[in-house]
């Protein structure tokens, strides 16, 4: 009968083996691997099955790097003795090392239940990092760290780890702990960078990005990490340098390209940052982050079909990304497709940094799609000032629907607001709330309605102030003998877009007669810049008392001809209150004002004042004193 079983080793051939097993055995431990090596031959010519020659041979030839060869000889050592879990270790690191992930990690999976050792869970938890199982791998990297709490290797991959789960402190103290015991290892700093860049502790990570270069120079993915940290410290031109000693070094990575175009766009160098965000998706063109810096870039050129087109190409390519979603629907809105935009626009209480949190009621949220009839309606006011200026527009077309409508506004607005047509029950916040049976934050009101720029709410006037406080006024005043003109030339200094939306006020007068108007101050804080051209204009009235509260600028503003301002609150209350106010707009304004057109839909006595290239106020300012004086000789036949 034939058999392929092996024929059994002989007791004396037993004997030379055991003694060439000693003899390769101290000759590996000798540094002696040439020698070893022809020992551990020697006993497979004796016993092909010998599991410790396989086995070493196989650990030897990893050594070499031949890991196609190694894997083999474990697979016959395995085969020899299928229980040796260090066979699986060590197949599992040629596999790993070879690029075979997926069978490394079910060798490891092996091991850890033959012989649960340290270096088969460090395999393991390599094997699950390299397969995105960010879970399981700190699992693993921790059962490294019960039995060895100072291996610095799982101590820097359980980091790794950490920060892909969002844990970003314990991040920071595993690499931590591993600089502690090694203070000379790069990554544990570059990690350490980047949790601290994550918890937005900028100042701490550049210093851990900095001492992680000092170790070791060429780095690109931290030279890119280190840019974030300066673009965050607003530090822009050394964030630049940065990002352009990463591209030397690794000049078709995406992400960097792609992250250097988003800087390139706060430089306001928007074709070079089309151009670097191009660069990135020719490397990886379904990299989400480079069309959203590419739609960026194409929005800051007012070329919005384009934009819209890359925005939806990043929410194709993450279907959940929050800021995809946002930047769709605003430029939607901007470019007056409100049918797309509106619906998109309700992504906004999800947003990261977003100024208003959600209210978190229990009652249902109506957006049109419910009768009202009977119930009580909470509308809520939303971010700041001029939004619910603005948007309280449509308390009038709810309250016709049937509804009894409960006002939340901000404190400042309470009695303004109790000039609304429509009954409503005016709420400052913080105050108790009444009963209600549904909610609607002010700015969803227009998705409610089916809102579109052709069909909106847009009264003339539909906010009357105080009539007491306006005729005291006219009566601190006296007689008009002159056209007034109430200026705003900047906003809130601490706002995103206030280096684009915001003038000095010496540019804004040159372009304004020097006589003939008698001239307002409607803007409450002055820079200091503005300060020595304040003081040279005493034509410009500032009546401080007056702007203290909202009511009294509200009637100051009903005593002027002309309102010119830039975009804040001020040019919404004016608007909201029926005057005349002309509006100067950045190169892309807010959504609301639209795109290359002179006439506001929300206001019908504004015009629009737009800038024709980033941060110019030439071309609006020119236009502007281009059709005052017509204006002027109006206001004054009209007295």
């Amino acid at each position: 009968m034939h058999s392929d079983q092996p024929a059994p080793v002989s007791a004396a051939n037993r004997d030379q083996i055991d003694a060439l097993l000693d003899q390769a055995f101290a000759a590996y431990e000798q540094g002696q691997p040439d020698q070893a090596q022809a020992h551990f031959k020697a006993v497979l010519a004796l016993d092909p099955r010998d599991f410790d020659a396989l086995h070493m041979l196989g650990v030897m030839t990893m050594q070499k790097r031949a890991l196609p060869q190694a894997i083999e000889l474990f697979e016959q050592a395995i085969a020899a003795d299928p229980e040796a879990g260090m066979a699986y270790t060590n197949m599992g690191i040629a596999c790993l090392e070879s690029g075979q992930t997926e069978r490394a990690l079910a060798c490891f999976d092996k091991a850890v239940v033959l012989e649960p050792s340290v270096e088969a869970f460090y395999g393991r938890g390599a094997a699950q990092q390299s397969l995105k199982q960010w879970a399981a791998a700190e699992a693993s990297f921790a059962q490294v760290l019960a039995a060895q709490p100072g291996n610095v290797g799982a101590l820097i991959n359980r980091g790794h780890v950490c920060l892909m789960l969002q844990r970003f402190d314990e991040a920071a103290a595993c690499y931590e702990k591993a600089i502690a015991i090694e203070p000379n290892r790069p990554a544990a700093f570059a990690g350490l960078g980047d949790a601290l860049l994550s918890t937005q502790r900028f100042p701490q990570a550049l210093a851990a990005y900095d001492r992680s270069l000092a170790l070791k120079a060429d780095q690109p993915d931290l030279l890119g990490n280190r840019a974030s940290a300066l673009l965050k410290l607003k530090r822009l031109p050394e964030a630049i340098s940065c990002y352009e000693q990463a591209l030397k070094l690794a000049p078709r990575h995406a992400v960097i390209l792609s992250n250097f175009s988003g800087a390139l766009r706060e430089a306001a160098r928007h074709v070079e940052a089309l151009a670097m965000a191009d660069r990135a998706l020719e490397v990886e063109p379904q990299l989400g982050g480079a069309h959203m810096n590419r739609g960026n870039a194409l929005l800051d050129l007012a070329r919005l079909d384009e934009a819209r087109q890359a925005f939806a190409m990043a929410r194709q390519a993450q279907p959940d990304d929050v800021e995809a979603q946002w930047a769709l629907g605003w430029t939607s809105l901007l470019a007056g497709d409100w049918a797309t935009g509106l619906p998109l626009f309700e992504v906004r209480w999800r947003k990261q940094g977003f100024s208003s949190e959600p209210r978190g009621f229990s009652q249902p949220l109506w957006l049109g799609d419910t009768d009202l009839r009977g119930r009580t309606i909470l509308l809520h006011a939303e971010q700041g000032l001029g939004d619910t200026l603005q948007f309280c527009r449509y308390v009038p077309l709810v309250a016709a629907l049937g509804a009894k409508v409960v006002l939340e506004v901000q404190p400042p607005l309470k009695n303004l607001m109790r000039s609304l047509a429509g009954g409503c029950q005016v709420v400052a916040r913080g105050e108790p709330l009444p009963a209600f049976d549904v909610h609607c934050p002010l700015m969803s009101l227009p998705l409610a309605f089916k809102s579109t720029p052709s069909h909106l709410p847009a009264p003339d006037s539909y906010l009357h102030p105080d009539p007491s406080l306006v005729h005291a006024l006219a009566e601190r005043l006296g007689p008009r003998t002159q056209p007034r003109i109430g200026l705003v030339w900047s906003g809130n200094a601490a706002h995103r877009n206030d280096a684009n939306r915001s003038l000095p006020l010496a540019t804004l007068m040159s372009a304004l007669p020097a006589a003939g108007v008698q001239y307002f101050c409607l803007q409450k804080d002055i820079r200091e810049a503005d300060l020595p051209t304040l003081k040279a204009r005493p034509d410009i009235l500032r009546l401080h008392d007056v702007l203290e509260t909202f009511d009294g600028t509200a009637a100051l503003v009903e005593q002027m001809d002309l309102v010119i301002s830039v975009d804040t609150s001020i040019a919404h209350l004016a608007g909201a209150l029926g005057k005349p106010c002309w509006i100067l707009l950045s190169r892309v304004p807010d959504w609301r004002w639209l795109i290359d057109r002179a006439d506001c839909p929300w206001y019908p006595r504004a015009r629009l004042f737009r800038q024709t290239a980033w941060g110019q106020w030439d071309a609006p300012l020119q236009d502007l004193a281009a059709g005052l004086p017509a204006s002027l000789a109006a206001m004054s036949a009209s007295r």
